[in-house]
């Protein structure tokens, strides 16, 4: 019971940011820009619809494991080419950039434990 609730907060986390990506996509797609992204207006949908799609892939239980190798691609692709802390001038800059990576990687983490249990 509590694995079901925690997969659709762990759903709807995925959900909301991509609905966000989607509303917000300008933001995103110039933010994309900046950091040199190939394509940011449609990388930022491809992604959008990516989180959502694995959020509710996580949420319903139904092809959960596409959705895990889908979130998990997002979270690689985005950590190693958006939040690139490394290459960061300014401490705050480097220490927001490590933060998003960082975050990513704890999420990684998790969704491949849900997927090996």
């Amino acid at each position: 019971m509590i694995k079901t609730i925690l997969l659709i907060l762990l759903g709807l986390f995925f959900i909301l940011n991509g609905v966000n990506h989607l509303i917000n996509s300008s933001f995103y797609e110039e933010y994309s820009h900046k950091k040199g992204l190939i394509s940011p207006k449609l990388m930022v949908r491809i992604s959008g619809i990516a989180l959502i799609f694995g959020g509710l892939s996580l949420a319903t239980g139904y092809l959960m494991t596409i959705g895990i190798i889908g979130l998990s691609a997002f979270l690689v692709i985005a950590s190693f080419t958006i939040h690139q802390f490394w290459k960061e001038e300014g401490h705050d800059k480097k220490l927001l950039e490590g933060m998003h990576f960082a975050k990513n990687m704890a999420i990684l983490t998790e969704l491949i434990y849900i997927a090996n249990s």
